[in-house]
Protein backbone atom coordinates (compact mmCIF):
# COMPACT_ATOMS: atom_id res chain seq x y z
CA UNK A 1 0.00 0.00 0.00
CA UNK A 2 1.66 3.56 -0.94
CA UNK A 3 1.27 6.01 1.48
CA UNK A 4 1.24 9.69 0.81
CA UNK A 5 2.30 12.83 2.58
CA UNK A 6 0.48 16.05 1.97
CA UNK A 7 1.96 19.15 1.93
CA UNK A 8 1.33 20.54 5.66
CA UNK A 9 2.62 16.92 6.87
CA UNK A 10 5.96 17.64 4.28
CA UNK A 11 6.54 20.84 5.40
CA UNK A 12 5.90 20.27 9.24
CA UNK A 13 9.21 17.52 9.05
CA UNK A 14 11.07 19.61 7.71
CA UNK A 15 10.02 22.49 10.09
CA UNK A 16 11.21 19.84 12.69
CA UNK A 17 14.29 18.87 11.07
CA UNK A 18 15.16 22.18 11.16
CA UNK A 19 14.61 22.89 15.18
CA UNK A 20 16.75 19.66 15.87
CA UNK A 21 19.91 21.62 13.95
CA UNK A 22 19.22 24.38 15.25
CA UNK A 23 19.45 22.83 18.51
CA UNK A 24 22.06 21.39 17.94
CA UNK A 25 24.67 24.31 16.47
CA UNK A 26 23.53 26.65 19.72
CA UNK A 27 25.47 24.18 21.70
CA UNK A 28 28.65 23.85 19.28
CA UNK A 29 29.90 20.80 20.67
CA UNK A 30 31.10 17.42 19.64
CA UNK A 31 31.11 14.41 21.48
CA UNK A 32 35.02 13.94 23.59
CA UNK A 33 35.42 17.66 23.42
CA UNK A 34 35.66 19.56 26.74
CA UNK A 35 33.08 22.35 26.66
CA UNK A 36 31.75 25.69 28.31
CA UNK A 37 28.67 23.38 29.23
CA UNK A 38 28.66 23.18 33.20
CA UNK A 39 28.16 19.37 34.90
CA UNK A 40 24.52 19.72 35.13
CA UNK A 41 24.12 22.06 31.68
CA UNK A 42 20.71 21.51 30.16
CA UNK A 43 19.85 20.13 26.51
CA UNK A 44 16.40 21.14 24.85
CA UNK A 45 15.07 19.24 22.03
CA UNK A 46 11.50 19.50 20.20
CA UNK A 47 9.85 16.85 19.76
CA UNK A 48 6.63 16.59 17.86
CA UNK A 49 3.53 14.63 20.20
CA UNK A 50 2.17 11.64 18.48
CA UNK A 51 -1.43 13.04 18.90
CA UNK A 52 -1.12 14.42 15.03
CA UNK A 53 -1.54 18.28 15.66
CA UNK A 54 1.02 20.93 14.89
CA UNK A 55 1.69 21.55 18.65
CA UNK A 56 5.24 20.91 19.99
CA UNK A 57 6.69 20.28 23.39
CA UNK A 58 10.00 21.80 24.43
CA UNK A 59 11.84 19.15 27.00
CA UNK A 60 14.91 19.65 29.12
CA UNK A 61 16.94 17.28 29.82
CA UNK A 62 20.28 18.12 32.25
CA UNK A 63 23.08 16.64 30.65
CA UNK A 64 26.07 15.28 33.02
CA UNK A 65 29.48 14.62 31.81
CA UNK A 66 32.29 11.69 32.18
CA UNK A 67 35.18 9.93 30.89
CA UNK A 68 34.65 6.93 29.09
CA UNK A 69 37.99 5.63 27.18
CA UNK A 70 40.29 8.98 27.89
CA UNK A 71 37.47 11.45 26.59
CA UNK A 72 34.78 13.41 27.66
CA UNK A 73 31.45 12.29 26.85
CA UNK A 74 27.80 13.63 28.18
CA UNK A 75 24.93 11.32 29.15
CA UNK A 76 21.22 11.58 30.86
CA UNK A 77 19.87 10.30 33.63
CA UNK A 78 16.13 8.84 33.97
CA UNK A 79 15.84 6.34 36.18
CA UNK A 80 17.67 4.94 39.06
CA UNK A 81 17.03 1.77 41.33
CA UNK A 82 17.54 2.99 44.00
CA UNK A 83 16.01 5.30 46.16
CA UNK A 84 19.08 7.24 48.02
CA UNK A 85 20.34 7.71 44.23
CA UNK A 86 16.94 8.79 42.62
CA UNK A 87 16.87 12.12 45.38
CA UNK A 88 20.78 12.47 45.06
CA UNK A 89 20.66 12.87 41.09
CA UNK A 90 17.11 14.72 41.17
CA UNK A 91 18.69 17.18 43.76
CA UNK A 92 22.14 17.70 42.13
CA UNK A 93 20.27 18.02 38.27
CA UNK A 94 16.63 19.33 39.08
CA UNK A 95 15.45 17.04 37.19
CA UNK A 96 12.93 14.45 38.25
CA UNK A 97 14.54 10.91 37.94
CA UNK A 98 12.26 8.27 38.18
CA UNK A 99 12.75 5.12 40.92
CA UNK A 100 13.09 2.04 39.44
CA UNK A 101 13.76 -0.87 41.17
CA UNK A 102 13.11 -3.62 38.95
CA UNK A 103 16.63 -2.35 37.09
CA UNK A 104 18.53 -3.93 39.25
CA UNK A 105 17.41 -7.52 38.82
CA UNK A 106 18.89 -6.55 35.22
CA UNK A 107 21.62 -9.43 34.32
CA UNK A 108 25.26 -8.02 34.49
CA UNK A 109 25.93 -8.88 30.75
CA UNK A 110 22.77 -5.84 30.04
CA UNK A 111 25.17 -3.18 32.09
CA UNK A 112 28.15 -1.27 32.03
CA UNK A 113 30.10 -0.18 34.49
CA UNK A 114 30.24 3.32 36.40
CA UNK A 115 32.88 4.02 38.43
CA UNK A 116 32.44 7.18 41.20
CA UNK A 117 34.88 8.46 42.93
CA UNK A 118 34.27 8.91 46.86
CA UNK A 119 37.52 10.85 47.79
CA UNK A 120 40.78 11.88 45.80
CA UNK A 121 40.58 15.12 43.44
CA UNK A 122 37.71 17.42 44.46
CA UNK A 123 35.98 18.55 41.23
CA UNK A 124 32.21 18.68 39.80
CA UNK A 125 31.54 14.93 39.82
CA UNK A 126 29.65 12.47 42.28
CA UNK A 127 30.37 13.37 45.85
CA UNK A 128 32.14 16.40 44.66
CA UNK A 129 34.98 14.74 43.32
CA UNK A 130 36.19 14.27 39.82
CA UNK A 131 33.75 13.20 37.58
CA UNK A 132 32.62 10.01 37.17
CA UNK A 133 34.13 7.43 34.20
CA UNK A 134 32.29 4.60 32.02
CA UNK A 135 33.49 1.57 31.06
CA UNK A 136 31.88 2.28 27.20
CA UNK A 137 29.89 4.98 25.16
CA UNK A 138 27.40 4.50 22.34
CA UNK A 139 29.20 2.70 19.60
CA UNK A 140 31.95 0.85 21.45
CA UNK A 141 31.45 -2.90 22.20
CA UNK A 142 30.04 -3.03 25.46
CA UNK A 143 27.77 0.22 26.25
CA UNK A 144 24.72 0.14 27.74
CA UNK A 145 22.20 2.89 29.05
CA UNK A 146 22.40 0.75 32.18
CA UNK A 147 25.42 1.66 34.63
CA UNK A 148 26.05 -0.22 37.41
CA UNK A 149 27.66 1.98 40.22
CA UNK A 150 30.92 1.18 41.55
CA UNK A 151 32.20 3.09 44.27
CA UNK A 152 35.82 4.06 44.17
CA UNK A 153 38.08 5.18 47.20
CA UNK A 154 41.45 5.89 46.53
CA UNK A 155 43.77 4.44 49.90
CA UNK A 156 45.74 6.92 49.81
CA UNK A 157 44.73 10.59 48.91
CA UNK A 158 48.47 12.23 48.77
CA UNK A 159 48.62 9.74 45.58
CA UNK A 160 45.43 11.07 44.09
CA UNK A 161 45.04 11.83 40.29
CA UNK A 162 42.34 12.45 37.31
CA UNK A 163 42.01 8.93 36.35
CA UNK A 164 39.51 8.75 32.54
CA UNK A 165 38.94 5.22 31.54
CA UNK A 166 38.21 2.12 33.56
CA UNK A 167 41.56 1.10 32.03
CA UNK A 168 43.29 3.29 34.31
CA UNK A 169 40.83 2.36 37.36
CA UNK A 170 41.95 -1.61 37.26
CA UNK A 171 45.48 -0.56 36.68
CA UNK A 172 45.64 1.90 40.10
CA UNK A 173 43.80 -1.30 42.14
CA UNK A 174 46.31 -3.30 40.50
CA UNK A 175 48.77 -1.64 42.19
CA UNK A 176 46.78 -0.69 45.54
CA UNK A 177 46.59 2.66 44.87
CA UNK A 178 42.42 2.79 45.46
CA UNK A 179 39.41 -0.14 45.73
CA UNK A 180 36.54 -0.01 44.13
CA UNK A 181 32.60 -1.41 45.91
CA UNK A 182 31.07 -3.14 43.57
CA UNK A 183 27.22 -2.13 44.47
CA UNK A 184 23.77 -3.67 42.56
CA UNK A 185 22.51 -0.03 41.79
CA UNK A 186 21.81 0.31 38.60
CA UNK A 187 21.17 3.92 36.61
CA UNK A 188 19.41 4.46 33.01
CA UNK A 189 22.01 7.18 32.00
CA UNK A 190 22.43 6.70 28.08
CA UNK A 191 25.17 8.37 26.10
CA UNK A 192 24.40 11.95 24.22
CA UNK A 193 25.96 12.78 21.23
CA UNK A 194 26.55 16.41 20.42
CA UNK A 195 27.40 17.75 17.71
Amino acid sequence: MKQTFSFNQSFLAVLVALGAIITLLSFGVAQGQDSNLSQNETLKSTVNPTNGSNDFIAISIPVEKGYVNGNLSYFISTDASEEMIVSSVSNTTKFDVNYAPTLSNTTETARQQGFVFTNGILGNGTFEHQLPVASATSGDEGYSPLFEINYVKWNNESQARILKSAADIMDAQSNGELSIEKSNVVINSPAVKLK
